[in-house]
């Protein structure tokens, strides 16, 4: 994906790249070259976990669902090493439904034609055709063993047999206090990609969390930050480094005077 045009207004700017040590990278070079100062301190751990009986029979039976579903980029690399160790060949004719484009990527990426909605999250998943008539289908979630509950409750609520396979846990790493106290640069901006980030940057920041300008995912993350708090709130229409990009340049410029009120 090609980055968009180097923009010289966030020159200067100090923005908190949260991502997981291992994904960071690409975000916080999109980051760079807009001209930004980054700080990458990493509010998220991926820890994978180990299948038990109920998931690998999940795998072993990939064939019987309809649809399968990836809720995160993580879901969808380890979720594909654990599928090619029963199925050397995707099995014909399940369909693959992706949470947002980096997720779809990875997908496309293995020879899967995965669709994804242009809300990257469960509700954008829900809005899509392919979720929203699925009495008597079985559909398979891979994802974390922790979140939100929403994509498998509506899905059972239209009619649809629903198995949930845990890939990973997601932690605060056990570096990250000591790199926080140790920072001499704060931030002046925050980019939110999921509560749980949130949750941990409040943990990690104290009183400081809700003084720089967050910008958060969605609406319902931001709706939870202004709850804090928080005055200084943004939204990004999505999770990739263009979407980023975007906000903190909308951030920039209109951004002179930010009203508490303003709405995403």
């Amino acid at each position: 994906m090609s980055l968009p045009k180097p923009a010289p207004s966030l020159s200067g700017v100090c923005v908190l790249n949260p991502r997981p040590a291992r994904q960071a990278a690409a975000l916080s070079q999109a980051l760079i070259s807009a001209g930004a100062n980054v700080l990458a301190l990493p509010l998220l751990e991926i820890v994978p976990l180990a299948l038990d009986a109920t998931a690998k029979h999940c795998l072993m039976d990939l064939d019987r669902y309809q649809t399968v579903v990836f809720v995160s980029a993580n879901a969808a690399r380890l979720g594909l090493e654990a599928v090619a160790d029963y199925w050397p060949q995707w099995p014909v004719g399940v369909s693959v439904v992706a949470v947002g484009p980096a997720t779809q990527s990875l997908l496309n990426d293995a020879g899967l034609n995965a669709i994804a909605p242009e809300q990257e999250d469960s509700e954008g998943m829900l809005a899509l055709p392919a979720l929203s008539h699925v009495a008597g289908h079985r559909v398979l979630l891979f994802r974390g063993d922790a979140g939100r509950e929403l994509l498998s409750d509506t899905l059972r609520a239209r009619g649809a047999h629903v198995d949930v396979l845990p890939l990973y846990t997601r932690r605060l790493p056990e570096a990250t206090d000591a790199i926080w106290r140790n920072q001499s640069q704060r931030p002046d901006v925050v980019l939110l990609s999921s509560s749980l980030i949130w949750q941990h940057w409040q943990q990690v920041a104290g009183d400081f969390a809700i003084k720089p300008v967050l910008i958060a995912v969605s609406q319902r993350l931001a709706s939870h930050v202004r709850a804090a708090g928080a005055t200084r709130v943004l939204c990004s229409h999505g999770a990739t480094p263009d979407a980023w990009l975007q906000a903190l340049q909308q951030w920039q410029n209109t951004a002179v005077e930010f009203r508490a009120s303003s709405e995403c």
